[in-house]
This record gives C-alpha cells, sequence and structure tokens, in this order.
C-alpha cells in the first residue's frame, strides 16, 4: 500500500513538472475550445445546445490519448520497470496511479470548460445532471484504460503517436462532436459506434438515459481492464525469464 501510495504522489510530482501533460491537458484542449467554440456557435448557433459535450470530449480524447500514453511508455521501458520492481513497486500500482492522475487532469478541464462555456459561448447547461455525470464518468474511465493500453502496447514514441492517432482521428470525425453524426453514411455511422467517444457525445448531448449507450461505455471498460490485466502478466512474464 506504502508503494502505490509513492507511486501516486511521484507521479502527481511528475506530471506537475511535465511540458507534455500540461499541453495534452490543458493548453490543446483549452485553445481548441476557446477557438473552435466561437466557430461553432457563430456558424451554426443551434450548437449551443452541445457545445459544452463537443468540447469535453475532445478535452478528455485529446487527453487520455496523447498524455496518458507516454507516462506509462517511459515507466515500462525495461530498465525504468526493474528499478521499480527492485523497489517493490507493483506494475499494477503505476497503471492505478496513472489512470488516478488522468482521472484528476481531466475532470478539472472539464469543469473550466463546464463553467466558461455559458458565460463565453452563452451555452446551454445539461438539464439531466444525473445523466450527464453517470456518462461523463463512463467515458472519462473508458477512455483512459485505452490511453493506458496505447502506452503499454506501444514500443516506442512513434508506434505511440501512431496508435494515439489512429483511434483519435476517428474519434473526432465520427463521433459527432465535428458535425451532427446523423450526417454520416450508415456505413461510418456504424464504424463510429467502436470508439467511446460516439456514446460520450450521445449521453452528454442528451437530457434522457438511453442504455445502449452506457452498455457499450461499460463494455469498453470491462474488455480495457482485461486487456491490462493480460498485458501486465505478459510482461511479468518476460521479467522472471
Amino acid at each position: 500500500m506504502k508503494a502505490a501510495l509513492y507511486t501516486l504522489y511521484l507521479k502527481t510530482k511528475l506530471d506537475i513538472k511535465s511540458t507534455e501533460i500540461l499541453i495534452a491537458y490543458y493548453l490543446i484542449p483549452l485553445l481548441f475550445f476557446g477557438i473552435m467554440g466561437a466557430v461553432f456557435t457563430t456558424i451554426m448557433p443551434e450548437s449551443k445546445q452541445t457545445i459544452i459535450a463537443s468540447m469535453t470530449i475532445f478535452s478528455i480524447t485529446m487527453g487520455a490519448l496523447f498524455g496518458t500514453p507516454g507516462s506509462i511508455l517511459e515507466y515500462f521501458k525495461n530498465d525504468i520497470r526493474k528499478s521499480l520492481k527492485s523497489a517493490g513497486i507493483p506494475m499494477g500500482a503505476i497503471v492505478v496511479s496513472n489512470i488516478l492522475s488522468g482521472l484528476v487532469n481531466l475532470i478539472v478541464v472539464s469543469v473550466i470548460i463546464f463553467i466558461l462555456s455559458p458565460l463565453v459561448f452563452d451555452a446551454v447547461k445539461p438539464v439531466n445532471m444525473w445523466v450527464y455525470l453517470s456518462g461523463f464518468f463512463l467515458f472519462l474511465l473508458a477512455t483512459l484504460l485505452i490511453g493506458n493500453i496505447v502506452g503499454l502496447l506501444a514500443k516506442s514514441s512513434s508506434q505511440l503517436t501512431l496508435y494515439s492517432q489512429i483511434i483519435f482521428l476517428p474519434s473526432m470525425m465520427l463521433s459527432g462532436i465535428m458535425f451532427p453524426s446523423e450526417m454520416l453514411p450508415k456505413s461510418l455511422a456504424y464504424l463510429g459506434l467502436i470508439f467511446p467517444a460516439t456514446h460520450g457525445m450521445k449521453i452528454l448531448s442528451s437530457d434522457s438515459f438511453i442504455a445502449k449507450h452506457y452498455l457499450f461505455l461499460l463494455f469498453f471498460i470491462l474488455l480495457g481492464l482485461m486487456i491490462i490485466k493480460w498485458k501486465l502478466q505478459q510482461l511479468r512474464y518476460e521479467d522472471v525469464r
């Protein structure tokens, strides 16, 4: 337990000093929010209904796919991994601390967007906060798990960037944050269902409970946990060979 708490403490200190974390979690999402929020609400005044949801989805996806994986990649390099193991720090604690760090940072940036949107863009706040918050936390966790999986699977920074882009770009184009997903061809609309951003957008922009989108997010969370567990077991096996 002490090792896990120390890992979280160390991870938090490193994140505060990390320029990459600052850029991925805060700078780019908030710049995108300021610029695209103004564009969307000027060109399409009806987007005031969904601007909070769309900017939140973008910020979480950006942070989870470009901020989260880098830390995991660094921590799980052979030399560092062995050093942490010799210090008695379990690999699972590193993943948990990375998820918790991501949760804190992305909740902060999401709260900033939630507060500023009505003030700056006259955005409409969600009517059903229970639906919004429950969908928000499920989407946030599902996306962070994917970010950690990307970090665990990537062998290099170039691979990490490639994997992140493969998930990020379709998430943005097919989820409905740029334009209504109803405008997409059916084939692309169905393809969009494999990305958590699509279901997060559907929930956060709706006032009613739509069970299938919650079930999809729960499935992504369960699948993500299973993949992470498998990958950690594989790494443990490699260490004892």
